[in-house]
């Protein structure tokens, strides 16, 4: 399955749309966090909190970017990145987060 999924990140379009891979539009690291709450938040006992950068085997920046984008599109609330004096991201902070009912509409397209 992550083997899978690393191909559909790395790929913004597959050239068998056929089966499987229908629809799937994966375009950068925010999906596989926006995927990855989605899965969190589906559970019985859900917490945000488990939704990591080392879960998603991202460095700190990178998953703060991408959760940072995630808010700024919409998909997401309640999410607090801390950034450096470079706005650059050095914390995140999960608790509160939720998924949007376009982050969850969006979440389905993925795959």
């Amino acid at each position: 399955m992550r083997a899978e999924l690393l191909l559909k990140l790395s790929q913004t379009h597959l050239h068998d749309t056929q089966g499987d891979f229908k629809n799937v539009m994966i375009s950068g690291p925010h999906d596989y966090v926006l995927m990855e709450m989605r899965k969190e938040e589906l559970k019985e006992d859900s917490d945000m909190t488990r939704v990591t950068a080392e879960l998603v085997n991202m460095d700190v920046k990178l998953f703060g970017l991408a959760v940072k984008w995630l808010l700024k599109h919409g998909f997401i609330t309640g999410a607090v990145v801390k950034c450096d004096d470079s706005q650059m991201p050095i914390e995140v902070d999960l608790t509160k987060a939720s998924l949007t009912p376009e982050g969850i509409e969006f979440e389905k397209r993925l795959g």
